[in-house]
């Protein structure tokens, strides 16, 4: 049972981060396009892919993420664990702040344009813990 939750974990996890990425990519593009009507095009589709693909996967990640850490112990034995949960808790916030973009520009272009490097970094960190278990 916990190879199967490990995997659904793990491939839950890329789709989170996948989906954050490809979604912030497109916020960063949709505020290149000139006509009104591509821009709003494309935001329905942003706010589907949102509503409808991340939060759900969202939910299976930290879920699945629950059962294994309850499983295994890793609180009580590991440290590794507080800088993940952190780290999660900061990707947690750039989805919601990239809701936020979809529904309406916010941030200017040139820092709507940093959120995906964030994400990227912030998933990189949180796979290096749970591989690499520094401490």
């Amino acid at each position: 049972m916990k190879n199967f939750f490990l995997t659904l974990h793990m491939v839950s996890m890329c789709l989170v981060v996948g989906t954050l990425f490809l979604q912030s990519l497109t916020v960063v593009f949709r505020l290149r396009l000139k006509s009104a009507e591509e821009r709003d095009g494309l935001r329905k589709t942003q706010k589907r892919i949102h509503k409808f693909i991340y939060y759900p996967i969202l939910g299976v990640t930290i879920l699945s993420g629950i059962y294994l850490a309850v499983t295994t112990g890793v609180f009580n034995e590991s440290k590794w664990i507080y800088p993940k949960l952190g780290l999660l808790l900061v990707l947690i916030a750039l989805g919601f702040q990239n809701g936020v973009q979809i529904n309406k520009d916010t941030l200017p272009k040139k820092y709507a344009m940093m959120v995906h490097i964030a994400i990227f970094l912030i998933g990189g960190g949180m796979i290096y813990f749970a591989t690499v278990k520094p401490f």
